[in-house]
């Protein structure tokens, strides 16, 4: 509509233009005598004048159309997407740059716009079916202790399951909204210098508290030099730890997992090796999917959001960085973070 507005307007304009000039043209023919006319050559020089002008005017129309072409496709284009069909896209076939760089940017629009209600689809799926479970748990565990009375050990029993999955269900909650926040709000980390090597000793000392229950061993290699980041040191604390939780709750008890730190080609590698029971091939392009969970493969009952691995890479990739992973099935598995330090 508003390509075929200007059109409009432009035509109009053309016309006017046209009918001032032949108006002016005709009332100069009227003017001058025809014998002055006859006596020289100027009736053979404003003979073509009208001619002249509606060549140009229809000249001028055909220009104009090529010219708003390609914006009534990209209004055409943006009074059909819908947020169901957000495949549609303009051709930037035979057009000026100028148009070519309003067509690119519009299509890079609906990409960004088709990503993101893409995610915003998988997420309502996830957090339905994430959430559908516990709360059939707690359904069924409150209908079962309501049938009847129960002597007062049920009803311990039912609360405590209960209890369980609510902590999971605020699990998924929190992390999700931390996730969301990180896709979508990057400022939220507050970057400053950190000293790389002390603050991987502070991470090796909480890391070996977490362990303890399970009788792991956990060993450390550093360097003496120090290594300077920029980082926020809240997340930056959560990526690791995220990671090292990761590896004692797969780690079976009395095993050992490896926090080592080197600084090479002006990045900083931290890797956590553990011995467990690894990750078997198939998974592996799947680990830093959402929700993701390799189910029955440990006895750990604490509660998981399946969002640990996918909060870690989002936090590594805020950083400049990045992880990589290699495991084999019952061998263990090394999860390395690499940033990079500052010049």
């Amino acid at each position: 509509m508003r390509a075929k507005t200007i059109k409009l307007k432009i035509s109009i304009l053309y016309a006017s233009i046209l009918g001032v000039l032949l108006s002016l043209y005709i009332a100069f023919l009227f003017i001058i005598p025809s014998a002055a006319l006859k006596d020289n050559k100027l009736l053979y020089i404003l003979i073509p004048i009208p001619i002249t002008l509606l060549f140009g005017y229809f000249i001028g129309r055909v220009i104009v159309a090529r010219i708003l072409r390609p914006i009534k496709e990209i209004t055409d284009t943006a009074n059909n997407v819908t947020h169901e069909d957000l495949s549609l896209r303009v051709k930037a076939e035979n057009v000026d740059e100028e148009l070519r760089s309003l067509i690119q940017a519009f299509n890079d629009m609906v990409s960004r716009l088709g990503e993101s209600f893409e995610y915003i689809t998988d997420s309502s799926s996830y957090i339905a079916h994430e959430l559908k479970t516990p709360i059939a748990i707690i359904r069924g565990e409150s209908e079962f202790a309501l049938k009847k009375e129960r002597d007062k050990e049920e009803y311990k029993r039912v609360i405590s399951v209960s209890l369980e999955e609510t902590k999971r269900m605020l699990k998924i909650i929190e992390d999700l909204l931390l996730l969301t926040k990180m896709n979508y709000q990057p400022d939220v980390l507050k970057f400053e210098q950190i000293e790389l090597t002390q603050f991987i000793g502070i991470i090796y000392e909480q890391a070996k508290i977490l362990a303890s229950p399970k009788n792991i061993i956990v060993n450390i290699d550093i360097p003496q030099e120090a290594g300077t980041i920029n980082a926020d040191e809240l997340h930056l604390r959560r990526l690791f730890l995220n990671l090292i939780d990761n590896a004692i709750k797969f780690t079976p008890d009395n095993g050992s997992i490896g926090i080592s730190l080197k600084y090479e080609n002006q990045k900083a590698l931290v890797s956590i090796v553990d011995t467990g029971i690894g990750i078997e091939e198939e998974n592996m392009p799947k680990l830093f999917e959402k929700f993701f969970r390799i189910e029955g493969k440990t006895k750990d009952s604490s509660p998981s959001s399946g969002l640990g691995l996918s909060i870690a890479q989002s936090i590594a990739e805020l950083h400049g960085g990045e992880i990589s992973v290699t495991s084999r099935a019952g061998q263990g598995s090394n999860f390395s973070v690499s940033i990079p330090l500052l010049n």
